[in-house]
């Protein structure tokens, strides 16, 4: 939704796996007025609609199942569903990188967010599937936070 309030000439489609989480999320645009948002319920790609998009970002789970991370801090009272993946915390992410060419056009983005110490590994993801311009970014600390990759033309 803040991507959604610095852009309102875009038309965005969210989605969710938890219709609960989708529920929070639209009562959240209607306050803020983002009449641009869709919402669709469903696992990854799924839940798309039909059409060619420019653009899909994620914010996946990217934590291993075991990360001791999980018991601390706010994280302990989140859903471990929404936090952690299967496979270090990479089964999500590749879920995403296999599925989004399907759903962006040519020369479309895609960027997903994940752990410090994945940006290598996601990289290799995007290259794997044939992605190009692909290059991690780093937080505020320094750390690899999002890789991107463009689907080529």
């Amino acid at each position: 939704l803040a991507l959604a309030s610095e852009r309102a000439q875009w038309d965005i489609v969210a989605t969710d796996l938890s219709a609960d989480a989708l529920a929070v999320a639209s009562e959240n645009a209607q306050r803020l007025h983002l009449t641009h948002v869709r919402f669709h319920q469903g696992a990854w790609c799924d839940a798309l609609p039909t059409g060619s998009f420019d653009l899909l970002l994620s914010n996946p789970p990217y934590i291993a199942p075991h990360d001791v991370h999980l018991q601390q801090g706010d994280l302990r009272f989140e859903p471990a569903s929404a936090l952690s993946a299967p496979d270090s915390g990479l089964a999500d992410l590749r879920t995403l990188i296999e599925q989004a060419p399907a759903h962006l056009k040519p020369g479309g983005w895609l960027l997903l967010e994940h752990g410090y110490d994945q940006g290598q590994a996601v990289r290799d993801l995007f290259l794997d599937r044939g992605y190009v311009d692909v290059r991690t970014l780093q937080d505020f600390n320094g750390l690899d936070r999002v890789t991107v990759g463009a689907v080529s033309v």
